[in-house]
């Protein structure tokens, strides 16, 4: 239901504008947070958070808790709002793009209702601090004082909070087998100077690693690689800067709180049989959040599909007319087929998604500076089909502060990145569609090219000392990554 627009109250006189004081600050220990209570504000506190001002015109709720397997933090925001909203008259829910809390970026909604016939405003924010826990704040007031107090409250409090990891299983979480070709297995609560073994069985054709800190910002890096038999191919000291390795051209290490490895190889015939051994650390020396391990088994030898879902942030009309995405489809694909036949890969199935249309003006136009790893998660939250390429279209990629055009058309989220991990910031390619229009040969290109990064077959991976031919190469190790699946 859409509600009419809040009545004009600009002939109303002004109400004097209270100030927000704060108290000492509270912990709230099962829910994973602490925050500072407005003074002179009712306050209940158990498993969550209710603040109240003695006149009724704002109303505060804070809730943390364990955020589980698969579930959408932008989902969970819209139930946890209306279920606060249920007993109100009338509200509604519009999406508002993206806030951040203590630097952990959120999704936020503006809030509208009538009770009592007094219309009213608020906003409601969701974020999750730590890979398995979720933060959600809402503020609501009266109409007429939302602007005065409300607006202000909201932001002077969600500067209050701060986080504390809460919610560590203690065991690996082996997912189900959804994939028969593939063994996925999460591992949480290791410590950053753990090691972690990972067996390799014989008939195992490829290995996709990444490590996740316990918050985004974290700066995470894998510090040594041992194959079996206790074979050191790769060691990096993030304090002294000491560096070997034989699968890597540099430190595999991250500031968005994700570090990636794909085994094996450039120089590497296949992967060995027994146990490699991973350590890590991070810069806050606090433990990892979770470490998610992709093995693929069938060997590869026969035509493999690629499934792609698109996500199109385009202001263009011409994408929402289902003719002319037809048309679109058709021409890409058969581009597709072109450039991806020489290495063994056809296109399956193609998807459409798109932003809801108060999110267009937000996502695009993406910055490369600061986007990359929150629409890999808006784009991951949306799609369907995780076993596939997640591509965006954006109308434009800037880059810096203040921004200017960036003379890139194309771009991967993550090297080698991770498919079937929605928390993971390396997880789309992202393309900018005024670049191409039209040209769908280029734009085949250009997505070829970034499958390429994406695979991590050029970008983490050394090169050997003699060149091969580089059709060759790509074909032997794509072929193996798990993004890609038997035709038959």
């Amino acid at each position: 239901m859409t509600l009419p627009e809040p009545s004009n109250t600009s002939e109303q006189p002004a109400q004097p504008t209270p100030d927000i004081q704060f108290g000492e600050e509270m912990i709230v220990e099962e829910a994973g947070f602490s925050f500072k209570p407005i003074v002179g504000f009712e306050l209940e506190v158990d498993d969550s958070v209710y603040m109240y001002s003695d006149d009724g015109n704002l109303e505060i709720v804070m809730i943390g808790g364990e955020l589980q397997n698969d579930t959408s933090i932008a989902d969970l925001n819209d139930e946890l709002a209306a279920d606060f909203m249920i007993n109100f008259d009338q509200f509604e829910l519009v999406e508002a793009g993206k806030e951040s809390v203590q630097g952990i970026t959120g999704f936020l909604n503006r809030i509208r209702f009538i009770n009592a016939e007094e219309e009213g405003l608020g906003q409601a924010l969701i974020c999750s601090p730590h890979i398995n826990q979720f933060f959600f704040l809402l503020v609501i007031s009266s109409a007429d004082y939302w602007d005065q107090i409300g607006q202000k409250a909201f932001t002077l409090l969600k500067n209050q909070i701060h986080f504390h990891a809460k919610f560590t299983p203690t065991a690996a979480v082996i997912e189900d087998d959804v994939h028969p070709d593939l063994t996925i297995e999460t591992f949480e609560s290791i410590q950053a100077d753990e090691d972690l073994i990972i067996t390799i069985e014989k008939g195992d054709v490829f290995l996709l690693l990444a490590a996740r800190a316990s918050t985004a910002k974290d700066e995470i890096s894998i510090t040594d690689i041992n194959a079996p038999g206790d074979q050191s191919i790769y060691h990096y000291d993030p304090i002294s800067g000491d560096f070997y390795s034989t699968i890597a051209k540099g430190p595999l290490t991250s500031t968005d709180g994700e570090v990636c490895v794909a085994l094996p190889c450039a120089d590497q015939s296949s992967l060995q049989s027994g146990d490699y051994r991973f350590t890590f650390s991070t810069s806050s020396g606090l433990p990892l959040g979770e470490i998610q391990v992709i093995i693929r088994h069938t060997r590869a030898l026969d035509l493999q599909n690629i499934d792609l879902n698109l996500w199109m942030a385009l202001e263009n009309e011409r994408f929402n007319d289902l003719h002319y995405l037809a048309q679109f489809e058709a021409h890409l694909r058969a581009a597709l087929v072109e450039h991806l036949q020489p290495i063994n890969l056809v296109p399956g199935r193609i998807e459409y998604y798109h932003p809801a249309p108060d999110e267009l003006g937000t996502f695009a136009c993406i910055n490369l500076d600061t986007d990359l790893a929150d629409i890999s998660y808006m784009i991951a939250e949306s799609v369907e089909n995780t076993r596939a390429l997640n591509i965006g279209l954006v109308d434009r990629f800037t880059q810096g502060d203040p921004p200017i055009d960036a003379e890139v058309s194309a771009i991967s989220c993550g090297s080698p990145g991770m498919i079937l991990a929605p928390v993971s910031p390396h997880a789309c390619i992202l393309v900018n569609y005024s670049a191409f229009e039209e040209n769908y040969a280029a734009l085949a290109q250009a997505l070829v090219e970034q499958l390429i990064v994406f695979s991590g077959v050029d970008e983490h991976c050394a090169q050997p000392d003699q060149p091969q031919d580089l059709s060759q190469e790509i074909e032997w190790r794509l072929l193996r990554h798990p993004i890609f699946y038997a035709a038959n």
